[in-house]
């Protein structure tokens, strides 16, 4: 069901979703389309109240999305550039008998595989090690970001692919979902993020305390989330 919300000189146009579920949730995708997934039969002075307390963020991913270039499909053959904590890396398929394996050497991700001239099977020996780098270099910034809070009880830590969103925290099962895809971005970047979710611990929305408890752990944010931003946009 599309729907207007309205406040002050901002207005746009939503997607509203009700299905059977506990809590609202907002997306916004790639075309700057933003969709609301509510409970059913919620009032909807509710859901325009949540629409405005996570405005800043909607008018954020707009906006990056607006100087979103559409990616060119990755091809998987030699010559490519692939990124990795930040840097850029020139893939290099090696033909191998035994020991297939992903490695950075130099400026190269060198992929040593047993069959160099499947793309698709050189595709999903570099998903697996994304995912690989994602689990151990997340979950080493996680605990050394989450010393700093000297939480009591840890939020658990999960990884997956999310099209519009960087990172998650979920109050009903106490835990920090990032996607996938920021191990393509810098150490300090990850830690923004991880950092971000872990204000949200003591302030859900984006108010003015939960900016405030943001800027004292990393005063910084602003600078990094821009550079995220430029980041993600280069791939």
């Amino acid at each position: 069901m599309l729907k207007q919300f309205t406040y002050n000189n901002i207005a746009f146009d939503y997607h509203l979703i009700q299905e059977k579920r506990r809590t609202m949730v907002i997306e916004v995708q790639p075309d700057q389309a933003v969709i609301v997934k509510a409970p059913l039969h919620i009032e909807e002075g509710k859901i325009q109240a949540f629409l405005q307390l996570k405005l800043r963020w909607i008018l954020k991913n707009q906006r990056r999305y607006a100087h979103f270039k559409p990616m060119v499909p990755k091809q998987y053959t030699n010559g490519e550039t692939f990124r990795y904590l930040g840097n850029d890396y020139i893939l290099q398929v090696q033909d191998v008998a035994y020991n297939e394996r992903v490695n950075i050497i130099g400026d190269k991700l060198t992929v040593f595989s047993r069959r160099p001239h499947s793309t698709l099977y050189t595709k999903k020996m570099i998903n697996t090690w994304y995912e690989r780098e994602a689990d151990r270099v997340f979950e080493e910034r996680f605990k050394l970001c989450a010393i700093r809070f000297k939480l009591s009880n840890l939020p658990r830590l999960t990884i997956r692919r999310m099209k519009s969103r960087l990172g998650s925290y979920s109050t009903s099962t106490h835990r920090v979902c990032l996607t996938l895809d920021l191990i393509k971005v810098s150490l300090a970047q990850i830690d923004y993020i991880i950092i971000h979710e872990l204000c949200h611990i003591t302030h859900h929305g984006h108010g003015k305390d939960f900016y405030d408890l943001l800027s004292n752990y990393l005063p910084e944010w602003e600078k990094l989330e821009a550079e995220l931003e430029s980041s993600l946009l280069q791939g």
